[in-house]
């Protein structure tokens, strides 16, 4: 898209529909960028987004943080360091010491200022200080790149967990100075950025909107031939396919296995899907020496000649997540063109011709996964759901479901405001789809005002059996909104472990514990895209529907009807 214009009618042809996801997205600034509106607008959109875009009004940041409701929004600032001072990036080396110690004090406090009003906004996506665009043509370093880095340095200590930062050199180097700044507009009315720095910021800044709406990719499935090695298996040999990353033949496929590894390490799921012998690809896998990507490390192995949407979908089923969490990498036209055709809620991503357009483009790979929050979890997930692998085979190995739930030897641990937990807790609610009564996505800063608050209650819960443990899986956020009544805000749990009951016995526990406070519980169901199979939860442990709706439906429960089931005796129960 190589213009403005361009950009506008690639909008326009966007078919109208009802987004699964809406932002409400705040922007505030010292520049000129209303331009960005209609950036976001598109880049949204084409994630399934629908963006309400809201300006504040321009150099009053502070102000504007306090004045704004910012609960729930998400908050995207252009701080930008030049114009904190009209002329700030030529006249700042003719300054003395006293009179730039002043202007950072001066900016720290509004910075401060800034940073107490954000604790409520959901996501805030704040730029990172640079003098680049002005100083980029300098051989020594200036005062305006030694402020700036002085002052992302304060904010690295000082902002709230909800800041994520962006750094706009990014967009700069991309593109080209020439084709991102426009110091013409700047020096007429501070418009500072053309379209190459928009298009690029969009790249940069479109995995935080889509992480806060919870369309966090968890599965990275790759092709063998020409993905992970360059040469057919089949038709080039064992010792004929190459991923030496001493050779230049080899590297970029090298890298390719290194760059999956790492998304492993961050708890990304990894497989193969290939068309290929079965046998020959395991052969690789456990015997050439220029592999670095080995089986431990792989959650699953689809290699047979079935077509490789249908395997992603039977991998879906057994690893028990959606086939839309999926990123699919592979070589070949038809393959591809295939999967989109076929499974268009699998991101399909094509293997450049050019090893060395392969080399550059896996840098995005990761972009995919970006998340709000990391945890202790992610690293135990790869361990968790091959867990899952041996319970399916153990349960079909039962003489029924019973049976089967019984010799599991089934624990929950139950946690109440566990402040350790609000990394893990922020990011259920970002990340979980299927078992999500209300779907709300919330920071570690919101999480940690519940556990703090006297008006709410955080319990979560972790569950494991003979073969393991699955870690922290679910939540419940109850909020006592007076002195008999309660709501459930959220309920929800990790899809790798559905079918265990589990919930059950936690919800039993977590209603008597608030049947000691209130007298009176409210629930909503709110219908959502993946929800499905939870639609009737409520009914299921008791609760009576009050009004409905085609989007949803309001639940309540009084404590004289409420009695704990006796039938997940087989659950043992623990409290942390």
């Amino acid at each position: 898209m190589n213009s403005y214009l361009e950009l506008l009618k690639a909008k326009a042809n966007i078919e109208p529909t009802d987004y699964p996801h809406t932002i409400e997205l705040l922007i505030l600034n010292n520049i000129t960028t209303n331009p960005i509106k209609e950036y976001l607008e598109y880049s949204c959109a084409i994630n399934h987004i629908n963006v309400q875009v809201a300006f504040g009004d321009y150099d009053n940041i502070s102000q504007n943080a306090q004045d704004f409701d910012l609960n729930n929004k998400v908050v995207l600032i252009f701080w930008e360091l030049a114009n904190c001072l009209h002329g700030l990036e030529y006249k700042i080396d003719s300054f003395d010491a006293a009179h730039i110690n002043a202007l950072e004090q001066k900016i720290q406090a509004e910075l401060q200022l800034t940073f107490s009003a954000l604790s409520k906004a959901s996501l805030v996506i704040m730029n990172r200080f640079t003098a680049l665009p002005f100083t980029y043509l300098q051989t020594q370093s200036g005062e305006l790149e030694k402020l700036a880095a002085r002052l992302n340095q304060f904010c690295e200590q000082q902002a709230p967990k909800a800041v994520k930062w962006v750094n706009t050199d990014k967009c700069l180097v991309q593109s080209g100075i020439e084709n991102t700044i426009d110091y013409k507009g700047y020096l007429k009315n501070k418009l500072l950025y053309k379209h190459g720095f928009y298009i690029n910021y969009m790249q940069l800044v479109q995995p935080y909107f889509n992480a806060v709406t919870g369309q966090v990719k968890k599965l990275l499935a790759l092709d063998c031939d020409n993905t992970l090695w360059k040469g057919i298996l089949g038709e080039d040999g064992f010792d004929h396919i190459a991923m030496d990353e001493n050779t230049y033949k080899g590297q970029a496929f090298a890298a390719a296995q290194y760059r999956a590894m790492a998304l492993g390490k961050k708890g990304v799921l990894l497989a193969l899907a290939s068309k290929n012998n079965a046998k020959d690809v395991d052969n690789v896998l456990e015997s050439h020496t220029e592999l670095s990507l080995k089986p431990k490390a792989l959650v699953a192995k689809k290699v047979n000649w079935e077509p490789k949407g249908e395997n992603l979908k039977q991998l879906a089923n057994e690893l028990n997540i959606g086939v839309d969490s999926f990123v699919f990498i592979d070589d070949s036209d038809f393959e591809v063109q295939l999967m989109r055709d076929q499974v268009p809620s699998v991101e399909t991503i094509q293997v450049p011709k050019n090893a060395v357009h392969y080399y550059k483009e896996q840098q995005q790979w990761a972009n995919y996964f970006v998340q709000l929050n990391e945890s202790q979890e992610d690293a135990k997930k790869l361990d968790q759901y091959k867990q899952n692998v041996e319970r399916a085979s153990a349960e079909g190995k039962s003489q029924s479901f019973e049976e089967f739930l019984k010799s599991l030897d089934l624990e929950l641990t139950i946690y109440k405001n566990d402040k350790q937990l609000i990394p893990r807790m922020a990011q259920m609610t970002q990340k979980t789809n299927q078992f999500n009564l209300t779907t709300p996505r919330y920071t570690e800063t919101q999480i940690e005002q519940f556990v703090t608050s006297e008006a709410y209650d955080c319990f979560a819960f972790g569950v494991k059996d003979k073969f393991g443990d699955s870690g922290i899986t679910g939540l419940c956020i109850i909020n006592y909104t007076d002195e008999n009544t309660a709501i459930i805000d959220t309920l929800l749990m990790s899809c790798r472990i559905l079918g265990r009951t589990v919930e059950y016995r936690f919800l039993d526990e977590v209603l008597a514990q608030v049947f000691k406070k209130a007298a009176h519980l409210n629930a909503i169901y709110k219908v959502t895209k993946k929800n499905a199979q939870v639609a009737d939860f409520y009914i299921k442990i008791g609760f009576e529907i009050d009004e409905q709706s085609e989007t949803m439906v309001l639940y309540s429960m009084k404590k004289a009807t409420f009695a704990a089931a006796d039938a997940y005796n087989y659950i043992t129960l623990h409290y942390a």
